[in-house]
């Protein structure tokens, strides 16, 4: 017997499906862009788009996970790794010179470099991270936080995660485990792409499985707190940062062409999130229109009134 369908964040099985993308859509835009995702994928043909009712997490079905290969392949873009993130300096605040600090899924452990703490761990998947950690002469390992939890329980004062929890298929497992190596009292501070935003204007192939498998909302994040027992100190929605201007004015004005023309909704945009653009065969007269509009948006900054990438939470484990 099929088991029951659960939400990975809060376990509830009431479930609604939102949607449905076929597999070789997925396959087709990485092709396109120079990667073969084609073994990730093998006897799938649809995902399944599915939200809780419960939390309001979204979440895919059947899970497609990225590995080692995938995401080295991601980091040969100089997009993908950034050293310096506006949600680093957010947390940076919260961390004090006698604070252990834990980052898991640290990457190459660039957020070290904000901090001035007694001891700073990063706990990594992806060798290729872990190697380029090394080289700068940062402490990362290659280690799960569930097994990390086993020697290490109640030993950090501060426990954060970048841009992680959206890639992971078993948040509670997850979160469970991090929130093990916390001391009663410690901080916990979760950094994931904001789906309220405009990452979700139109179809985003970045925000989905093989590299996304949870969308995060505040809501869904704010349920955390009552599932692990946590309390919300601060809630960061950041406004749309400078790295992801291009991104923005692009998925404005395609969203507004959705609008004005729905048969031209799946237009492929490129690859780095931090430059989706268009990428027509030929300037047309639309398109000129479209760059002058752009040039007028940005002139009035209208970026600052929209929710940005990222949004960031401070909690205390209790």
């Amino acid at each position: 017997m099929e088991a029951q369908l659960q939400c990975p964040s809060c376990l509830c099985a009431d479930i609604l499906e939102k949607g449905q993308i076929p597999a070789q859509e997925i396959i087709d835009y990485y092709t396109d862009n120079g990667m073969d995702v084609r073994y990730l994928f093998k006897g799938i043909d649809t995902l399944y788009r599915k939200e809780c009712r419960e939390c309001g997490l979204q979440f895919f079905r059947p899970i497609v996970l990225g590995d080692d290969h995938y995401y080295h392949c991601l980091q040969q873009g100089d997009w993908y790794y950034l050293d310096d993130k506006p949600e680093y300096d957010y947390a940076a605040q919260f961390i004090g010179p006698e604070d252990k600090v834990l980052d898991v899924g640290s990457g190459r452990g660039a957020f070290s470099k904000k901090l001035h703490c007694k001891f700073y761990q990063g706990l990594e998947f992806s060798d290729s991270a872990v190697a380029l950690a090394a080289k700068d002469g940062i402490n990362v390992i290659p280690e799960l936080s569930d097994d990390h939890a086993k020697h290490k329980a109640g030993f950090y004062d501060v426990v954060v995660s970048f841009q992680v929890l959206e890639h992971v298929s078993d948040a509670m497992g997850f979160l469970k485990s991090s929130i093990e190596c916390l001391r009663p009292g410690g901080k916990l501070i979760i950094a994931v792409p904001n789906c309220d935003s405009f990452i979700e204007w139109r179809k985003n192939f970045m925000n989905i499985p093989p590299h996304h498998q949870l969308l995060w909302t505040e809501r869904s994040l704010l349920k955390l707190a009552q599932i692990h027992h946590l309390k919300v100190l601060q809630v960061n929605k950041e406004r749309v940062s400078e790295v992801h201007r291009e991104s923005f004015y692009s998925a404005l004005l395609l969203s507004i062409k959705d609008k004005i023309s729905p048969s031209n909704r799946d237009v492929k945009v490129n690859f780095a999130p931090v430059a989706q653009q268009s990428a027509p065969a030929h300037r047309d007269l639309s398109h000129r229109a479209a760059d002058l509009l752009k040039v007028c948006f940005r002139a009035v900054k209208l970026h600052r009134f929209f929710a940005g990438h990222t949004i960031t939470v401070v909690y205390e484990k209790q």
